[in-house]
């Protein structure tokens, strides 16, 4: 073979060199791409044009990826034209979906057009919720000129359609008037914020009855039982049956009853009314008169339920007959309708099953086809073991690792010292990693949008379990919102077993972020600082800032006037009820006020905390029933439904308390 003289070796190696050089120039630049984008440019204008570049002309993997953040950007960047491009482009799911409405609807609220809110309805990405509020946006920018992109009036419902009733009433045009009347009866409760300085009152003068009928039905819709109320008496009869119902709202079962009474005589829903009133009378009733009430209610029940044939009030009327017969101690009877598929599904089966398994003296048994709670299997668990005098049954339940009364009392039943629970220490808690699309939306600083829509999807898509646990390590939430979607991470939080619980979720669970001031509250009143804790807990969930709906404020949700009770014993408190905020003075408030209804009840701290959650009057009927004792007759015997919760979770979270920052203290009962 011919061996290559040096000139032409060099000619060859310059040829090679000349053609990869050739191939080089002619060779297409690579496309634009996310991931080397490198160090974004400053401002939401041109970190959108970033993202449009690779959104337009990157990689067809990443084109969907780049267009949601070029959406972002833009919609941050006030240009919502734009936007709806890029999320055209992008299609985004589930609740990136519903971060891009939300970023959208925000720049449309700044420089957005009609037309603009109606191309934004009409997206194919949006969901039914998002598209409702963007025609509501486009409603609202109605003038005299209605827009061309917005159906009809009349072909709107929901807030859409009270927009546009309020645009159409503040032109002054021919249907103008039309359209107030119209907004004072379908959106009673929203007339005097879209119509500023007009009053509902005069707007409603002239309604007819059937249109008294249907803004009563808004009023009770938008919680504003005395104006529903104040309507249907204005409708007359026609107005009965909303009358009825405002009536039972307003706890008024007396009057309720009368205007029931005056539906006729075949109708479902008169009788469900009827009986409801009924029964609320039967409970506030004294006791020699509960015989002859319950009596009343059943026959109530049993006629609501005859007439209920395949209407949707035949599993209110089942329950309603079976608490009637439970308080009449037919307790067989009681059982089978508690069996029925319709029965227990109803919100008040759970409640009615409780009810007999306390009042029959037979083991607890829970009907075949019951799905409750599990707190009333460990009820039914803690009954059925004590009326057979079952000592095995009664130190598993204890040992079952909750320290919740039906352990409590089963330890106590079987001679245990305590409910017996130990955590778990030391391990890692493994969590997934987040979505690749989470990652990305995080790694380029947009973290408020990547937990939006995260937390979106997860909670749409129903998922329980450690993908929460991985949500939260990146939201970093404060302890008190994180409270409820640690839940969903672990549900034995709430409903048990905690038996080698990981210590560090309990912990979060039950936060301690006042401790010193609780601790110095709980010296000066004599109440355990766990008892304390677990009442905080369940009472205002540690907000310091809270009030309730009946004017209860601070952490312990002291009523004022109540709290003025012990006032003598905190000379901190000028008069000022402001001063009710301050979290050690309010703390002490309510410790004093727990210890002096213990006392009150012979020590007992289940009848003290009863009475903190629905006063003394009602707590002293039940504790002079039982044998003025505090143990599980008498806690089962709480009729009220909030109440009885209310004891067994601050139990249940006081000695959770204890376990894990007082773990010297003493169990159940305390002292």
């Amino acid at each position: 073979m011919a061996i290559p003289t040096p000139s032409v070796s060099r000619r060859l190696r310059l040829g090679a060199v000349l053609v990869v050089l050739l191939s080089a120039a002619c060779r297409a630049p690579a496309p634009p791409s996310l991931e080397r984008l490198g160090r974004l440019p400053a401002g939401a204008r041109a970190q959108a044009k970033a993202y449009l570049h690779v959104a337009l002309v990157g990689a067809g993997h990443e084109r969907r990826r780049a267009a949601l953040l070029w959406g972002l950007a833009a919609s941050e960047a006030g240009s919502p034209c734009s936007a709806l491009t890029a999320f055209r482009i992008a299609s985004p799911p589930g609740g990136r979906a519903r971060l891009a409405a939300r970023r959208l609807a925000a720049a449309l609220a700044k420089n957005g057009r009609p037309e603009l809110w109606c191309r934004a309805a009409a997206g194919t990405w949006v969901n039914p919720e998002e598209r409702e509020a963007f025609l509501a946006g486009a409603a609202a920018l109605a003038s005299s000129t209605w827009p061309p992109c917005l159906p009809g009036v009349e072909a709107l419902t929901g807030e859409p359609r009270a927009q546009a009733l309020a645009a159409l009433a503040r032109t002054g045009g021919a249907g103008a008037a039309a359209a107030r009347r119209a907004l004072a009866v379908e959106f009673p409760a929203r007339f005097e914020r879209l119509l500023a300085g007009e009053d509902v009152a005069t707007a409603s003068s002239s309604l007819t009855a059937s249109e008294l009928v249907v803004q009563a039905t808004a009023w009770l819709a938008s919680d504003e039982p005395a104006r529903a109320l104040a309507a249907a008496r204005r409708a007359g009869p026609p107005g009965a049956a909303i009358a009825a119902e405002a009536c039972l709202r307003l706890r008024r079962p007396s009057e309720a009853l009368a205007w029931a009474s005056r539906l006729g005589d075949r109708d479902v829903e008169a009788w469900l009314l009827r009986a409801e009133a009924q029964r609320r009378i039967a409970w506030a009733g004294t006791t020699s008169r509960r015989r002859g009430l319950f009596v009343t209610l059943l026959e109530m029940a049993e006629r609501a339920h005859r007439l209920s044939l395949g209407s949707e009030g035949r599993g209110q009327a089942g329950v309603l007959v079976a608490e009637a017969l439970v308080e009449l101690g037919r307790y067989t009877e009681a059982a089978a309708w508690l069996d029925k598929a319709e029965v227990v599904r109803e919100p008040r089966a759970e409640w009615v099953i409780r009810r007999r398994m306390l009042l029959d003296r037979r083991p607890g048994e829970l009907p075949a086809s019951a799905v409750v709670s599990t707190r009333v299997r460990r009820l039914a668990a803690f009954w059925r073991a004590t009326r057979r005098s079952d000592k095995t049954a009664l130190a598993e339940l204890a040992g079952s690792g909750l320290p919740d009364l039906p352990a409590i009392w089963a330890a106590q039943a079987a001679g245990a010292p305590r409910v017996g629970l130990a955590l778990r220490t030391g391990g890692e808690i493994e969590t997934p990693p987040a979505p690749r699309w989470v990652s990305e939306l995080l790694a380029f600083g947009r973290t408020a949008d990547a937990l939006l829509a995260w937390r979106a999807d997860l909670e749409e898509e129903g998922v329980t379990g450690p993908p929460w646990l991985a949500f939260l390590a990146a939201a970093q939430l404060p302890p008190l919102d994180a409270i409820p979607l640690l839940v969903k991470a672990e549900r034995r939080l709430l409903s048990g077993p905690w038996q080698g619980l990981d210590r560090s979720l309990l912990e979060r669970y039950l936060p301690l972020p006042w401790r010193e001031e609780l601790e110095r509250a709980a010296q000066r009143s004599g109440v355990p600082p766990w008892v304390l804790a677990g009442l905080v807990r369940q009472e205002s969930a540690w907000n310091p800032r809270a009030v309730s709906g009946a004017g209860a404020v601070g952490l312990t949700q002291l009523v004022p006037g109540t709290a003025r009770e012990v006032r003598r014993r905190v000379p901190e408190w000028n008069g000022n009820d402001a001063i009710l905020f301050d979290p050690g003075i309010n703390l002490t408030l309510g410790g004093l006020l727990l210890a002096r209804w213990r006392g009150d009840f012979a020590g007992s701290w289940p009848a003290a905390l009863a009475t903190y959650n629905a006063g003394e009057r009602r707590v002293r009927e039940v504790w002079e029933r039982t044998g003025r004792r505090g143990g599980a007759e008498f806690v089962e015997s709480l009729e009220i439904p909030e109440t009885w919760d209310y004891v067994h979770r601050v139990v249940v979270l006081a000695e959770g308390y204890r376990l894990l920052y007082w773990p010297e203290g003493r169990a159940f009962p305390w002292t």
